[in-house]
């Protein structure tokens, strides 16, 4: 699809959901969790892609992540059992709770597959022998009814055509190409960072390149947008640059600020992304977008992060 005509959503109030619309999947809408303050802090809200400051509409449960596709989402959140706190929701179409499974860390990123069949979820996890980069992680990919298809670690990785079988292996930040059979993500292993592709029937993933976390397939698998470590300071550590998957051609993006995060898609030409916000005595984050073509970053849409775009494939 082309691009959207962008806005810049700098208030807007929120209406209660009790249905969801009709046309939440069926045109370009784009879901997230929103932060605004009050009691539906947390709770899943959408606004229309063409119409990002207009009142958001809140459904759902609370989360701490959620994705859309497909006709179908899935929320990350806190449950109520005390030895697997966080748990992974599947959602209906209307965004009703379909079944819960517990999930082994605290929530970091959820995907689902353009055409619904399947969706991965990454959590922190503790109690691996053997940690790269300082944190370890468990990537899970699950069918369209919730069935484990496998654990990401598990899959036989390749660097240079030698197969990897490195310890301290962890893999994060799934993305989906249409008919979700063959994926992207980043895998980590013996202090390295690569974008690989993954291909859940070979249970393979195959590294493409290094120094590229978090990847982001655009609506035409032409694009893959990632975060790239520029510099070794905190705050100047990342930089979005874009893949262009047909020529190779890499390039970065006007956004300069370090920015972790899993961007998502709004369509061919623009990304969405949250940045955190520290204002007014309390924590939050705003939705920001930024055109491939060179154009500055737009704040979108205010206190609200975890955006996936539905309805535009």
């Amino acid at each position: 699809m082309g691009a959207l005509l962008l806005s810049i959503a700098r208030g807007g109030g929120a209406t209660a959901a009790s249905d969801v619309d009709a046309d939440l999947f069926r045109s370009p809408h784009i879901v997230f969790r929103s932060l605004a303050p009050g009691a539906d802090h947390g709770r899943i809200g959408y606004v229309a892609a063409g119409a990002p400051d207009a009142p958001r509409k809140l459904a759902g449960p609370r989360c701490v992540r959620v994705a859309a596709a497909g006709e179908k989402a899935v929320c990350l959140r806190t449950g109520n059992n005390p030895v697997q706190p966080y748990e992974v929701v599947r959602l209906d179409r209307g965004l009703r709770e379909v079944n819960d499974e517990p999930l082994s860390g605290v929530p970091s990123r959820a995907r689902v597959a353009p055409d619904g069949r399947h969706f991965a979820t990454t959590v922190f996890v503790n109690g691996h022998n053997y940690i790269s980069l300082g944190f370890s992680t468990e990537t899970i990919v699950y069918d369209a009814d919730g069935r484990t298809i496998g654990n990401l670690e598990d899959f036989t990785f390749t660097v240079n055509g030698r197969i990897d079988n490195s310890v301290d292996r962890n893999v994060w930040g799934v993305t989906f190409t249409a008919d979700s059979r063959l994926f992207f993500a980043t895998v980590a292993a013996s202090g390295r960072t690569y974008l690989a592709r993954g291909d859940l029937d070979a249970r393979t993933l195959t590294a493409l390149q290094d120094n590229a976390e978090c990847p982001s397939l655009s609506p035409d698998e032409r694009t893959i947008i990632y975060k790239k470590r520029v510099s070794p300071t905190a705050d100047q550590a990342w930089r979005f640059h874009a893949l262009d998957l047909t020529t190779g051609r890499e390039r970065p993006l006007a956004e300069t600020r370090s920015i972790d995060d899993q961007v998502a898609w709004l369509d061919d030409e623009h990304i969405l992304y949250a940045v955190p916000n520290v204002a007014g005595g309390r924590t939050s984050a705003d939705i920001w977008t930024v055109p491939l073509d060179g154009g500055p970053p737009r704040l979108l849409i205010p206190d609200a992060d975890s955006p996936t775009v539905v309805g535009s494939r």
